[in-house]
């Protein structure tokens, strides 16, 4: 008997809060169901629009005040998913039924959707009907994230390949096409809004950035095969494209624009740039007019180039003087010196990756820290900040352990002096680091935390 009554309060509580719920106006309702919609950015597959446990499917099974505000919320009803990772729950029937339930009680909101069909099966002729529907919609897309196999592209990928400015809500889209693809074609002017552009698929892709300005902000296009991009797209990219924050790009033609280059190309909001050139593609009337004060990421890949001397991103550094802190160069046709002198200008690097840059004593000597060297002639420390150091895979350059130690126990000693870092790991597939592990200086770094990881 006293267990019940113990236990008595406890549901007394109960029951007042949900009177107290229950009494709740629609609108505050409303708001709160809101905070139980899973974030733009959630993709899960688990968010399916079949499952009971999804809002607001859950929310209106639990009475009927709570119905009657899901069923008069368009806005719960406007950010879901169809699609599933096992091919075994997937429904593409009651998918397609589900999709048309969800889009007619989302009234005309915007809408946020993920696809998720990733193809590790067929599908045949089962997918397209929801496709298209789905695309039926899509003057009413705002975020869209969707992986589909390839055979599919052509139907997900179309409204972006008008000018027509029919993605009038359109402001991320995110694509995936799984398997080998077809070409794939993105016309900026189609989506007045967009700000984010990403794809991934192993098909050629081209990007039509005329019609700006635009205010497109992340342009991701990875894993592309040969495609159309040209040197006069990347510019008319850098020109029509003035708030670019993220810029990942792969350039196969050679073209350059028509029109005389101006003197200074400015990108005051491009934090990150990754760009691959295809054999025979040389950016550097384009890179050296860059101007980028805030840059902290730059990749740099250019295959098969006949120079022999790259200075146009020393230029580049040299003029924009930005906070890099990640620098990754791969195959960049540069001599030692050039690349010093790059470093020299970018004193907040914290990441070096090199690879196809022949490299020997001259840079590990050019990294070695002094504590005693100061502005004397102009002289300063290179990279104080630096902490990671990856020579990939790098059969062109041969070190000495002399300099090798230098350099390491000179950075770990003396980044206090340096005013910096000290470094916490060193790659070189070309170097054996046994030979100089057994240095008790070199023992002391490692026993700190430095991690050295060669052809050993």
């Amino acid at each position: 008997m006293a267990r019940i009554g113990d236990d008595e309060p406890a549901v007394q509580f109960s029951q007042k809060s949900s009177a107290t719920v229950q009494t709740l106006a629609p609108e505050l309702l409303r708001e709160i169901f809101m905070h139980c919609v899973s974030n733009d950015s959630d993709t899960d597959p688990r968010r399916s629009i079949r499952c009971l446990s999804q809002v607001p499917l859950l929310l209106g099974r639990v009475c009927r005040t709570w119905r009657v505000v899901v069923g008069t919320s368009p806005e719960l009803w406007s950010n879901f998913t169809v699609g599933d990772r096992q091919f075994h729950h997937v429904d593409f029937e009651k998918d397609l039924e589900a999709a048309k339930h969800w889009i007619s009680k989302s009234g005309s909101r915007p809408l946020s959707i993920a696809i998720h069909y990733p193809g590790i099966s067929s599908y045949g002729a089962l997918l397209p009907p929801i496709l298209k529907f789905l695309v039926s919609q899509s003057w009413r897309w705002k975020d869209i994230k969707l992986t589909v196999p390839s055979g599919f592209e052509d139907i997900v990928l179309s409204p972006l390949a008008f000018g027509t400015r029919n993605l009038p809500q359109l402001v991320k889209f995110d694509s995936t096409i799984t398997r080998k693809s077809s070409s794939a074609k993105f016309i900026l002017s189609s989506a007045p809004r967009l700000q984010f552009l990403r794809h991934s698929g192993d098909g050629p892709v081209h990007v039509d950035f005329g019609g700006g300005p635009h205010k497109i902000k992340q342009i991701g296009m990875r894993r592309t095969a040969k495609g159309k991009l040209s040197l006069a797209d990347l510019f008319t990219c850098f020109t029509h494209c003035p708030l670019l924050e993220n810029l990942v790009i792969p350039i196969w033609q050679s073209e350059m624009p028509r029109d005389e280059l101006p003197s200074s190309i400015e990108l005051s909001y491009l934090t990150h740039l990754s760009l691959r050139c295809s054999e025979g593609v040389d950016p550097h009337r384009l890179f050296g007019r860059l101007f980028l004060p805030v840059l902290i990421s730059l990749e740099l890949f250019i295959i098969f180039s006949s120079d022999t001397d790259w200075p146009h991103l020393q230029t580049m550094l040299a003029r924009s003087r930005p906070p890099l802190q990640n620098l990754c160069l791969r195959f960049v046709p540069m001599t030692e010196l050039t690349l010093v002198g790059c470093l020299s200008c970018v004193p907040t690097l914290t990441e070096l990756e090199l690879e196809g840059i022949e490299c020997s004593d001259t840079i590990l000597n050019a990294l070695t820290v002094d504590e005693f060297k100061g502005d004397v002639n102009g002289s300063k420390n290179l990279c104080p900040w630096l902490e990671t150091i990856d020579f990939v895979n790098d059969v062109y350059s041969e070190f000495s352990r002399r300099a090798m130690k230098g350099m390491i126990i000179s950075r770990r000693k003396n980044a206090n002096f340096a005013r910096g870092k000290a470094l916490t790991l060193i790659k070189c597939q070309s170097f054996n680091f046994d030979g100089i592990r057994s240095n008790p200086d070199i023992a002391e770094c490692l026993k700190d935390g430095l991690v050295l990881i060669g052809c050993e």
